[in-house]
């Protein structure tokens, strides 16, 4: 087994690198994904948009005050007929009590007001309840961006094996189309010397560009597979990757973990118990609907008003007053019931989906642990018949030097070593893919 993780070391350290590229390993790759994925960083800005929503619910318990003053300037006078007393000499001995009506002034040219007013609730049961609704909304956002954390760190771990597979499956396919050339060239000499037919030399050329195809292809698609690479972490795309990571053995995995440990420590869940305490949350704010109200508030308003250029002193005043103001509600259609079913009924629905999650994240687990025990000994497996294939190419070799067999045979060889590399490869990538996620199931 031992043998088995060196040979990974090799073929996983294999990369395509030039002078100016840059070196990235499994943590600075993990960090650097962490801090310029889009995703989350979208996700992050839902967490402070969460921040807002409590310092505005927070904003109803304090106090509200306000300033307003104007200004009146008129320019026609305005009269009303009004009842006055009658001149003394004027009045009729028979009616003493005489009055005459006259049109009197009633509007002043300049008229200055300003008022101050302050309000404060001092008791409010919803008021409460939004605040607490807020910081459990934000709580949420929280676990579910931890959440989507962990997933996007997953996708990163699996993708930075894909792009160590692509580069690998290249230098594989390079290894393979230099010794098929070797092999055309030594064909072609051996022709030359009238050692080898004209069909040897035609089948080695024809082996040989079919490589020379292999590698394009391959070339391309690690291409494609570095291009998501550098998506994923904003990593320009004109910037040349090399892979640094070394790794030294197949990580292991443990007896699955218990259920409430695990569950514990998965913040998708985390978020599901929240949203089941936001439903109790949403039951007693339609409960608290059947509070009273209950607010303060104090005003105060100065004046004055003249004529002429006077802007006050023909008529000033000034007024001060508290007030105390209380809501009951009486009668809402019902709507406060509604609320309080309704909040009823989320809550069991949450309960379900906590269940199903359960047993969902339970199947997860048992699954991911056969997926791994099925990697690891196809992994050592197609280790031996690796082995067993390059024995074959030198056997294969050896005899059509001796003039044995044909040159068909070493090509058949060949190819079934590369396939076989190939197979190992690709197998060792499953395990460590199913490995990462077994991190992500288990909460690691």
């Amino acid at each position: 087994m031992k043998k088995t993780m060196l040979s990974v070391i090799l073929l996983i350290c294999l990369t395509i690198t030039t002078v100016s590229a840059e070196e990235y390993d499994l943590d600075s790759y993990l960090v650097l994904v962490e801090r310029n994925n889009p995703d989350l960083l979208i996700m992050f800005k839902d967490i402070e948009l969460a921040g807002s929503d409590i310092a505005l619910a927070r904003s109803m318990f304090l106090p509200r005050a306000g300033v307003q003053g104007g200004y009146n300037r008129n320019f026609i006078e305005q009269t009303q007929l009004m009842a006055l007393p009658a001149q003394p000499n004027s009045i009729n001995t028979n009616n003493p009590q005489q009055v005459i009506f006259l049109d009197q002034r009633t509007n002043f040219d300049n008229e200055l007001t300003m008022g101050v007013g302050i309000s404060q609730v001092l008791f409010s049961a919803g008021a409460i309840s939004n605040y607490n609704k807020a910081k459990l909304g934000r709580a949420i956002r929280e676990q579910s961006f931890e959440a989507a954390r962990q997933v996007v760190l997953c996708a990163a771990k699996k993708l930075y094996a894909r792009a160590e597979l692509a580069m690998l499956v290249v230098e594989i396919r390079e290894s393979s189309e230099r010794l098929s050339l070797e092999q055309y060239q030594r064909v072609e000499r051996r022709r030359q010397a009238g050692a080898a037919t004209e069909m040897d030399l035609l089948s080695a050329e024809v082996d040989w560009r079919t490589k020379t195809d292999a590698v394009m292809e391959a070339k391309k698609n690690a291409e494609l597979v570095l291009l998501a690479f550098r998506d994923l972490a904003g990593i320009p795309h004109t910037q040349t990757i090399e892979l640094t990571q070394v790794r030294t053995e197949l990580p292991e995995t443990h007896e699955i973990p218990n259920l409430g440990s695990i569950l514990a420590g998965r913040a998708d869940y985390r978020a599901l118990l929240l949203s089941r305490d936001l439903t109790d949350l949403e039951r007693k704010a339609a409960r608290n609907a059947f509070w009273p109200e209950v607010s303060a508030s104090f005003n105060y308003a100065l004046g004055g008003m003249g004529n002429g250029s006077s802007f006050i002193g023909d008529y000033d005043f000034n007024s001060a007053s508290i007030g105390l103001t209380v809501s009951i509600p009486i009668l809402t259609g019902g709507a406060r019931l509604t609320r309080m079913k309704a909040a009823q009924l989320e809550r069991e629905k949450t309960n379900l989906v906590l269940s199903q999650r359960e047993t969902a994240i339970e199947s997860e687990l048992i699954e991911l642990q056969l997926r791994l025990e099925e990697a690891r000994q196809r992994s050592e497996s197609s280790y031996r018949t690796v082995e067993t294939a390059r024995r074959a190419v030198v056997l294969a070799q050896a005899a059509y030097a001796n003039g044995q067999t044909t040159y068909l045979t070493v090509m058949d060889a060949q190819d079934r070593l590369d396939m076989v590399w190939l197979n190992f490869a690709n197998v060792t990538f499953e395990y460590f893919s199913a490995y990462h996620d077994w991190e992500l199931a288990t909460g690691q």
